[in-house]
Order: structure tokens, then sequence, then C-alpha cells
């Protein structure tokens, strides 16, 4: 077997653990990821660095914390990108001998950021081939919709169900199953990354997701209506009535079955093509996300909720045969040095505690004058909440609910842990220009994400 295996790195963008079936959710939205867990590592206390799209996938590409790495929040006016300096997993790869591709779903991730360094191959959200050294993996229609991208992009912003985040995922999944054939040569290990967004607002699952879970099918209209309710919820413009939000959570289930069929269609792709066994095989969310589950005035924030925090993650080493389940924390940041390495062994690189980051606002047209710093340390027990202005929390884990009175003991433990955690941070000063700013057609598709 290679100490060099080939690697799939999968991101169900947005996905929470509590609705997916592997992790016992009531509805079977994630039947493929079950059958996953008979064969790889699954992780009860998987943590993200960060609650959203941007630091979580710059913290998994980079092996450092939000804090270390520098990539906090994305405005139009002006964002933060990766430093030169700081070194990605695919451009590791890459030195390492690997032939890399990528394809994302998430406008975040990829030239906007610089997170596609590193890549041979990277597709875009809008199916904009923003990187190509390989002949022969785009067809002569890729390349046309490659050039027209921005008229793709305009097109998904319309009430055309079928030119909505559907079209995108399923050309993404075709590409990378194409790139997987055509690179199934052992000349060169390969490394492949997607970022699969049906998880994250807006939804629009196809009448069969909803037939697959016994849910009621929508009607024409319907998505529409209940994705624009759900936008003024997100943008906080409106409450979600409790029926509204019940609907949601459907339409969130049937999203997650029908992103499970696209699953299913890679790794079903990888085992007849023989790959599977010996390959490096990752599955995780890069964070959860909140529908109208707690106030969005609520302190601490609702983004340092275990909802949004603690995430589904899969590992499938090279030869591995037989499912377990891990309990000990793991922060997905290691993922970076997991990959880098070939996989490992398991309990490599689990944890007594977890960490994460959350620096509010997100994102926004302009950057704000005040931007507040939250830090969060957890164990299988308690969850520790602080932000810059030493206001502190201590969730019970197992209820997700504040410890009224909490014994000193338990916060000195936990200060001194989270003390000790960004003392060892190796922040870097950098004085060079990170700054990108987003063209229309890009601000317009994170607005109709939530983000703007």
């Amino acid at each position: 077997m290679s100490n060099k295996p080939d690697v799939l790195f999968l991101v169900l963008d947005s996905l929470r653990k509590d609705r997916v079936s592997a992790y016992d959710h009531d509805r079977e939205t994630t039947p493929t990821l079950s059958a996953l867990s008979t064969y790889a590592t699954r992780y009860e206390n998987a943590f993200t660095p960060a609650p959203w799209t941007l630091p979580s996938h710059t913290s998994m590409f980079t092996g450092v914390f939000p804090s270390e790495h520098g990539v906090t929040n994305g405005f139009s006016d002006g964002m933060s990108r990766l430093p030169e300096s700081r070194t990605t997993l695919a451009e590791h790869l890459s030195d390492a001998g690997y032939r890399t591709a990528g394809f994302s779903n998430n406008p975040w991730v990829g030239q906007l950021s610089g997170l596609d360094r590193g890549f041979d191959e990277f597709v875009e959200w809008d199916l904009e081939i923003s990187r190509s050294e390989t002949d022969g993996v785009h067809t002569t229609r890729d390349d046309l919709y490659s050039r027209l991208h921005p008229a793709l992009g305009k097109a998904a912003r319309q009430p055309v169900f079928l030119l909505k985040r559907r079209f995108f995922t399923d050309s993404l999944v075709s590409r990378a199953k194409r790139w997987l054939t055509q690179q199934a040569e052992p000349s060169a290990p390969t490394f492949t990354f997607l970022n699969l967004m049906e998880a994250h607002s807006p939804y629009f699952p196809p009448k069969r997701a909803f037939k697959s879970l016994d849910l009621e099918q929508p009607s024409t209209i319907e998505p529409r209506v209940l994705n624009t309710k759900l936008l003024a919820y997100v943008m906080g413009k409106s409450d979600l009535a409790p029926e509204t939000q019940r609907r949601v959570m459907e339409y969130y289930d049937a999203s997650a079955r029908y992103q499970d069929e696209k699953v299913a269609e890679l790794l079903g792709l990888l085992q007849r093509e023989g790959l599977f066994d010996d390959m490096l095989v990752v599955v995780c969310s890069d964070h959860g996300k909140t529908l109208g589950d707690y106030p969005r005035t609520e302190r601490p924030p609702h983004y340092v909720r275990d909802i949004n925090l603690n995430v589904p993650l899969w590992i499938k080493r090279p030869g591995q045969r037989d499912g377990e389940t891990v309990d000990d924390m793991f922060e997905l940041p290691d993922l970076f040095t997991l990959v880098r390495d070939g996989g490992g062994r398991s309990g490599r690189y689990t944890r007594d505690v977890a960490m994460a980051e959350d620096f509010i606002p997100h994102a926004g047209r302009k950057t704000p004058a005040d931007i507040t710093r939250w830090r969060i340390v957890a164990d299988p027990e308690y969850k520790y909440v602080r932000n810059d202005s030493s206001s502190e929390y201590l969730f019970d884990r197992a209820t997700d609910k504040l410890v009224s009175d909490p014994a000193e003991a338990v916060l000195n433990q936990c200060r001194e842990t989270l003390s000790d955690r960004v003392q060892a941070f190796n922040q870097e000063e950098s004085t060079e220009s990170r700054q990108r700013r987003i063209n229309s057609d890009v601000q317009a598709q994170l607005k109709d994400l939530g983000y703007l």
C-alpha cells in the first residue's frame, strides 16, 4: 500500500449533525453516509474552528485557526485573503507529487479567497474553470460554461429552479467523477476536493427527495415563497413562524437526501474503479446552520451552539475495512496534517479538548468599525465561551443549556485551557495586501446565500 494514497476530501457545507441519519436522525436523510460508517471512523465530537464557511475552510486548508491565518471575515469593500506565506494543503500535496483538483459549490472557496492555490484543476461555483493545467480534463461544453459563467451566475439568481444550485451541484459532481475516472492510472496519486452545499439555504430539493422521506411534496410556487421567508430570517429582518420553521427543516432534510445521492455517485465510482479500498476518504461538514432553533439576539450568540460547531465527520483510512466510532474530541484543522500524512492511525489526531473562534459580523457590504471575537473550548462534558470583553459562559453539552452557577474550579480550568491554546498560536504579521473586491455577480450570489 502506498504511503501516498489517493485522497477524496468532501465537505458537505452546512450539514448539521442532528439532521444526519448516520448520527441517529429519525429521517433517513443520509443512507450513503450510514453505509460509509460501516467502513470508516465516525467522530462524535468533531469541532469546526469557526461556524461559517470562509474561516472554516481556510483552517482545514492550512492547519491553523482563524486568529493565526487571519481569514476571519469577508466584506464586499475589501475582504481578507489567505496570505501567500501560508501554504495550502493542495500546495503541499502538489509539491509531494500529487495531481490535484477542486470543485467548489461555494463562492468563498476558490479564487476569491485564494483557496484555489495548489490545484491543477479548479472549478468555481458558477462553473468557471479558474485553474486548468491538465489536457483532456474539461469537455468543449465545460469550456463553454466557463466562458459563460457570468451569465450562469445571473441565471442562478432567477426563479428558474433548474438553474438553482442543483444544476451546479450536478455539474460539479459529474466533472469530479470524470476527473477521478481519467486520473485512475497509478502513475501519480490524486487529491480531489469537493464542496457541496445543498444543506445551505436556499433550498430547492427535487420532489423525489421529499417522496423518499415520506414528506409532503412542494407545489410549484412554495419553494420560492419559503426561501424568501428564510432569507429574510437569515438577514435578521424577521423571525420564522413555527410552521414555517417546521417546513424549512423538511426542505433541509430533503436537500440532504438529494445531496446524499451525489455522494453515492462519487463513492460508487471509486468502488467500481477499484480505488476506494486504498484511498483516504474524508467527509465532513464545515459548520452547522441555525434555522430558527435559537433566538437570534441571544447572548452568547447562537453561532457558538453545538448545532453550529459540533459537526459530522467520517475518515476512511487506506486499507480500513471496519467502521468504528470515536468519542474523543477532534479539531477540523487537524485534517490538514492527517491528509498531508496519508491518514495515520485512528487515535493520533484526537484531543482532550477542542477549540473554535467566531468573529462577528461574519460578512457584509462594508467592513464595520467593531468586530467582536468569541473563543470556545469544549470537552465531552462542558463548553466554555468567552469574548474579548471577558464575558464568559459555560454550557452543559448534554443539555445544550447554560450552567447557571458554574463551579469556580471548572471555570478556572476552562480559562487556563483557553489561555494555553491561545498562547500557543503562531500568529504571523503580514504586510502584504490581501484585499480583493468582490464583483457584482459574486456579490449577488452571496446575497442569495444570506451573507450580504
